[in-house]
């Protein structure tokens, strides 16, 4: 077999486009890791200037795991970037850049996640921030291209502690006031992360899709979005796309009826029959058996034979029902388009229900040959019908 074919850098032959270069995501060009600084120079040779170590250190000091220019367009550039990480976190957060538009070719080249065959795909600043077993290599490639100098320096300016902001634009910020331990009031402005935004993006993406008639159902909410900005740009290159808020209106909470016929018809279990009634009839018909093993003649054979066929009728109305319900309820759904599940027989729900000490004599009673022998006739009769 060819080393061309062995090794997937088919893509050395073709001049790749600058859009496949320069980006914050992924480009699928898989690449062998003795490969990263051929690419390093290919994603050089796009820039119209050179990555010196001013750029570098001006890039890397103008990206946080908050922006705050996501609140208000009107923070100055100097107050426009946070950094927290996770406390209990063995790795630094994400950051995000939040430069002018002449230097997002250069984050592109810093913040693309690059592709190495074997590895995870992470970004230079990735490689920075939390080592991985392949960064010494990745790293030695940036700089064989880009200059020790240029690397030494965003590593100074990601791994030096950073200043955080002074002051903030007016207008925009939410205030909240939270009481002190010892008394007074702390004045907080909640910033969320940058990463909530790339994330709602693509949560947006599957949201706000059109519905495949044939297949599953996209979501249980209503969804409306609205765009707030068309040039995110302006607050970083890597949210792309209008900066949108949005409205998410959840179904109100089923009562229990709805959320019973909802499980059932998802292959969940039958609804259960709540009429209180039914244990009164159960337990009677049960009294009824041991009197008539007594005092056995035809008033109490008829009497026994009368409970036993009003406790089938009305459980078999109760599926009946149920089934319709569960069939309708469906349809609004858009729910199980192959029908819904089998009911249970007349036994079962007849004895799904509380019964404390009394189950043993339910039981006994919905599992005895005069029952069972009324349930045969009952069927007979229906099928006699039809």
């Amino acid at each position: 077999m060819s080393d061309s074919l062995e090794r997937p850098d088919l893509h050395k032959s073709v001049v790749p486009k600058e859009a496949d270069l320069l980006s914050f995501k992924m480009t699928g060009r898989p690449l062998p890791l003795d490969d990263v600084a051929s690419e390093f120079r290919l994603m050089r040779d796009c820039l119209k200037k050179p990555l010196t170590e001013e750029v570098a250190i001006r890039i890397c000091e103008k990206s946080g795991s908050h922006l705050v220019k996501l609140v208000s367009p009107r923070v100055d550039g100097a107050h426009a970037v946070l950094r927290f990480d996770d406390p209990d976190a063995n790795r630094k957060s994400s950051i995000l850049p939040s430069v002018n538009a002449p230097d997002i070719p250069f984050c592109k080249v810093v913040y693309r996640p690059l592709e190495v065959i074997g590895h995870s795909s992470v970004s230079v600043v990735d490689h920075i921030l939390n080592s991985e077993d392949h960064s010494g290599a990745v790293l030695d490639a940036f700089s064989e291209v880009f200059g020790e100098d240029v690397l030494a320096a965003m590593r100074h300016a990601l791994l030096s502690e950073f200043k955080s902001p002074l002051k903030l634009g007016a207008g925009e910020f939410p205030i909240i006031f939270i009481p002190r331990p010892g008394g007074g009031d702390v004045q907080i402005t909640p910033v969320s992360p940058a990463l909530t935004f790339t994330g709602m993006r693509e949560l947006g993406k599957r949201r706000y899709q059109k519905r495949d008639p044939e297949g599953p159902k996209i979501n249980r909410g209503k969804w409306v979005d609205l765009a707030v900005s068309s040039k995110p740009q302006n607050i970083s290159g890597a949210i792309g796309g209008p900066r949108v808020r949005f409205l998410a209106t959840m179904p109100a909470a089923m009562r229990q009826g709805e959320a019973e016929l909802f499980r059932f018809v998802n292959g969940g279990g039958f609804p259960r029959w709540r009429d209180e009634e039914v244990s009164v009839w159960v337990l009677r018909y049960a009294d009824m058996q041991e009197a008539d093993a007594t005092y056995n003649n035809i008033d109490t054979r008829a009497a026994l034979d009368r409970t036993a066929d009003r406790l089938i009728r009305d459980a078999s109305e109760f599926i009946r029902d149920t089934l319709e319900d569960a069939k309708h309820f469906a349809e609004r759904q858009e729910m199980r388009e192959q029908g819904v599940p089998a009911p249970p027989g007349v036994a079962q729900i007849l004895i799904r229900r509380h019964w404390g000490k009394n189950y043993d004599r339910a039981r006994k009673a919905l599992t005895s040959p005069h029952f069972e022998d009324r349930l045969r006739k009952s069927r007979s009769a229906g099928e006699a019908q039809t």
